[in-house]
């Protein structure tokens, strides 16, 4: 069995020019991982996925993709690899001058060969994934804060991608309708074969559908810890992370 890590960070370092917001992060994140980026505000969650989906470049260090440096990669692969990856974001990003249809085609319009009538069939699809059928013709304005990040969910998801970011998924959320978005992120997942990169600061869904994770800390900049959030609530080595997922206290 291959046991080489699908994503690794290595002796990373991240900041803004000569601010180092976090430095030395060395992690593994395996295939089909639903892995959380945790810690307390201003520890460099969002950053860190900055960093590696490639907004901004590391001052020091590699993150490999299946061994590919994303930041060594010659423009062709570098492509290749971008378009097997689907980011969402906090308030979905949706396009409010277009349809549902109309934002998750867009992807699709613009790196596919399929036709007219492929492209409205993967749609139909996508959106009903993630319970949004029949809404095709509905615009931003006209749908929910959890639809909207529904429909967001499902442009990231109409290339079929290997990898989703999500940054904050349910930011804004009620308690139900963020079990509802955790459930399905799980499902989209298990449909695509997809890995998760979540960051998040919600503990019950790093704790319920967390499979790994990394604990950054703003004080050290650096990884406090890293493994199966549901283990370290209990057997970190680390107080402070044994404080952070019982909220205990503050990490």
């Amino acid at each position: 069995m291959d046991t080489k890590p699908f994503i690794s960070v290595r002796d990373l370092s991240i900041g803004y020019g000569d601010r180092v917001v976090q430095e030395k992060l060395s992690f593994d994140i395996r295939q089909n991982d639903i892995f959380f980026i945790i810690g307390g505000s201003g520890c460099g969650k969002t950053t860190l996925l900055k960093h590696m989906i490639g907004l901004i470049a590391p001052s020091k260090g590699e993150v490999l993709y299946n061994g590919v440096n994303l930041y060594e990669a010659d423009p062709e692969t570098r492509l290749s690899l971008l378009k097997s990856w689907g980011i969402t974001y906090q308030s979905g990003a949706l396009f409010s001058s277009m349809t549902l249809a109309e934002n998750v085609a867009l992807p699709l319009q613009i790196y596919t060969d399929l036709s007219e009538r492929q492209i409205a069939e993967t749609v139909a699809y996508k959106l009903a994934l993630v319970g949004l059928a029949g809404y095709e013709s509905f615009y931003p304005a006209e749908i929910s804060g959890g639809m909207h990040k529904r429909a967001g969910l499902a442009r990231a998801i109409a290339l079929d991608p290997q990898l989703l970011f999500f940054d904050e998924p349910s930011a804004g959320l009620d308690p139900i309708s963020s079990l509802r978005l955790d459930q399905l992120i799980i499902q989209v997942c298990e449909a695509l074969g997809s890995t998760a990169i979540i960051v998040s600061h919600e503990l019950p869904s790093i704790l319920s559908i967390g499979t790994n994770c990394i604990v950054l800390d703003a004080q050290t900049k650096t990884m406090l810890d890293s493994g199966d959030p549901k283990e370290l609530l209990h057997h970190s080595q680390q107080e402070k992370v044994r404080q952070f997922l019982s909220r205990a206290g503050t990490a």
